[in-house]
């Protein structure tokens, strides 16, 4: 139709995906501005700041992409069952998920336990304050997996998909997934390209499902099981080991060093066998429909379109 509607008389895919990135930066700005606002937090305190700032920035983007189902995709029904989100096989998805990365985390530590022998330690630090710490961190990494599925298999995934299809879609995400961890501390090409190989297995669950619980599930499984659980740094974070401190020796492209697993060839295993079960395992679901409004009440309703 035009270079900025298409034919159904929508703002185009790519319009919309860029639209989305753009509130994607904008709520990050307003929930780290409204957390530091108030007189009570301060950037300092770097895990009491997540704990307000990831949960925040989740709601933000779930109420910006649902208006942006709303008003620019003209999504009849609920925007949330549209964006992913629907109560069906919520309960299902999320636990599957959890199993699955926690799975490949347990075999990317066996794998660096049973090859470096001898060179993987673990010291517990169990005590009634740890254990509360450890509460802090599982609602960080709970809504943390939340807000970057919302962000890079929620909605602007959904528009790649539209505009470029499956796999150009899985490209893009996948590639930004990676790249938005190249500022991580102690990363290295190897760990940026892991993290990117995740987001391949994560978008391909959400493609799988049509769902974001399972990527969710996947998402924060792989991160609580690796620093909650084993002690070991996440992309180079290591504010979850609060309950035991796990210790790696060897070379860094075996395991991965002061970046963790995901920055070694071990986790690249775990990770494609992970990817491997989703794509051979995961039974493909259909379609939903999805309905668009009509740009005028009196005119034909338009046609069902997928997400």
């Amino acid at each position: 139709m035009t270079l900025f509607l298409g034919d159904d008389g929508r703002l185009r895919s790519g319009w919309r995906f860029l639209i989305s990135l753009a509130v994607f930066f904008a709520a990050n700005w307003l929930a780290a501005w409204l957390i530091l606002f108030s007189a009570a937090f301060s950037a300092n305190n770097e895990r009491l700041f997540d704990a307000f700032f990831r949960p925040t920035l989740a709601l933000l983007l779930l109420l910006s992409y649902s208006a942006m189902l709303v008003v620019l995709d003209r999504v009849k029904g609920h925007p949330v069952r549209a964006l992913g989100l629907g109560a069906s096989n919520a309960l299902h998805d999320s636990f599957l998920g959890i199993a699955v990365g926690f799975v490949m985390s347990l075999m990317a530590v066996l794998l660096q336990a049973i090859i470096q022998r001898g060179h993987l330690g673990y010291s517990p630090v169990l005590n009634r304050q740890t254990l509360k710490l450890a509460t802090a961190v599982v609602w960080i990494l709970v809504t943390g997996a939340l807000a970057e599925e919302l962000t890079f298999r929620g909605y602007p995934f959904q528009r790649l998909v539209e505009g470029l299809g499956p796999a150009g879609a899985i490209l893009v995400s996948s590639l930004l997934f990676g790249s938005v961890h190249l500022g991580n501390p102690h990363v290295s090409f190897l760990g940026a390209a892991n993290t990117a190989l995740i987001g391949v297995v994560l978008s391909l669950a959400y493609l799988r499902t049509q769902g974001l619980w399972l990527p969710w599930g996947i998402h924060f499984s792989w991160n609580a099981a690796l620093g909650l659980v084993f002690g070991l740094p996440v992309s180079g974070l290591t504010d979850f080991a609060v309950i035991g401190v796990g210790r790696v020796a060897g070379p860094q492209w075996l395991t991965g060093g002061s970046y963790g697993p995901e920055g070694g060839v071990l986790a690249t295993i775990a990770i494609f066998i992970g990817l491997l079960f989703v794509l051979y395992c995961i039974r493909q679901r259909p379609l939903p429909v999805i309905e668009i409004r009509p740009l005028l009440e009196n005119t034909d309703a338009m046609p069902p379109v997928a997400p």
